[in-house]
């Protein structure tokens, strides 16, 4: 039985996206492989998370009040030593310490930092203490990790070309939608969601950030523009700051009484959101995977998608991808869905069956391999 120690601090709060929903559904199946679970933090995890995990197929490690750097460098490798830990895993493109008793595995999501954040920052503005410091906790953990799991092709070759690491280091695994996006929906739970959030017409979907790359406003030109009658644009994520940015757009779109901003929705509520949409539509300029897209493929809704970094990788041909530079593909694309019931058939269908392409039981399988073939290289 392999002796796996993760990085958890991530999970002290109770947010279940990104880097969490990675990190939850993978240690679960890992579990299930019986591997044993070592959850390292600096502070206490959520109880939200540990629920979620077997009883027993975990042991969590608290460390005393530390600065973070001593906690990363100095608290890890001797709780590792302790533990007789075999690899420690950090889910989280950062956070493995200089040195450690026993072999490091990176998930390195993507290099958005390097090719799309450092555009936005001048040379003064990288050169303050934090970002220095945040670049060195990054540096380190690339390097020093024995392997690098990624999460799409796209991630792995901005990994090799913005960050220099050796194409032989890197392993792709796609991440894949929750089991709860499987199962089915019943009626009575769809009439409880749309009550909940006062959703009383047909609508178009989008859940994730609201920050500039994710590319909100050109989705609600397209949908201003399709100019579909009796149909809403649904946005939920996001943070209250950003909401006036949007609610002005609408006003000069003229669909401000068509927009409905939902903000924060609880997970147990994704489902059925998804699933009641006419389609999910990502719009994002740059991600390293694009789990949403999963999410909703699983259900059954249509996907639209950008055709941008690792979006068209991973629909494949569960859905249809647009152009970004215009927004004519979109508007055509929502057009001919809302007017053609067949065609909404056919893409919820893609949707389904490429959605069988993806499981978190085979992300873990794989996972165990990268862990089996590093302990192997040091007998």
């Amino acid at each position: 039985m392999i002796k796996v120690a993760f990085n958890a601090r991530l999970l002290t709060t109770p947010t279940l996206r990104g880097w969490n929903r990675y990190t939850i559904n993978l240690l679960q199946e890992l579990a299930a492989l019986g591997i044993k679970l070592f959850l390292y933090s600096d502070q206490p995890l959520h109880s939200t998370h540990l629920e979620k995990l077997p009883i027993d197929s975990y042991y969590v490690r608290i460390a005393p009040p530390m600065r973070y750097v001593l906690w990363e460098q100095y608290w890890l490798p001797k709780q590792c030593e302790k533990d007789k830990i075999e690899i420690l895993h950090c889910p989280m493109n950062f956070g493995l310490p200089w040195s450690s008793p026993c072999p490091r595995v990176l998930t390195l999501h993507d290099a958005i930092d390097q090719v799309y954040y450092s555009q936005d920052k001048s040379w003064y503005q990288q050169l303050n203490l934090t970002d220095i410091q945040n670049r060195i906790y990054h540096w380190i953990a690339r390097n020093q990790a024995e392997r690098i799991i990624t999460v799409s092709q796209h991630s792995k070759q901005d990994i090799i070309e913005y960050l220099h690491i050796p194409e032989n280091k890197i392993t792709v695994i796609y991440e894949a939608a929750n089991k709860t996006f499987h199962q089915k929906i019943t009626q009575s739970e769809s009439l409880r969601v749309r009550d909940k959030y006062q959703l009383q017409r047909s609508y178009i979907f989008y859940i994730g950030g609201w920050e500039k790359r994710k590319n909100i406003p050109f989705l609600m030109n397209a949908f201003a523009q399709a100019n579909i009658k009796g149909v809403d644009l649904v946005l939920a994520g996001g943070k209250d700051e950003e909401r006036t940015t949007l609610v002005n757009l609408a006003e000069s779109l003229e669909i401000k009484n068509r927009l409905q901003l939902l903000g924060w929705v609880d997970d147990v509520d994704l489902p059925a959101l998804y699933a009641e949409a006419i389609c999910f539509v990502y719009p994002s300029e740059y991600e390293g995977f694009g789990l949403q897209m999963c999410e909703a493929m699983a259900v059954g809704c249509p996907v639209f998608a950008a055709r941008s970094t690792c979006l068209p990788e991973v629909l494949g041909n569960g859905g249809e991808t647009f152009s970004i530079s215009e927004t004519e593909e979109l508007v055509n694309l929502l057009q001919c869905l809302v007017n053609d019931r067949s065609y909404y058939y056919h893409l919820a269908n893609r949707a389904k069956n490429r959605s069988q392409q993806f499981s978190w039981q085979t992300t873990s399988q794989r996972t165990q391999e990268v862990y089996q073939q590093i302990l192997c290289k040091t007998i």
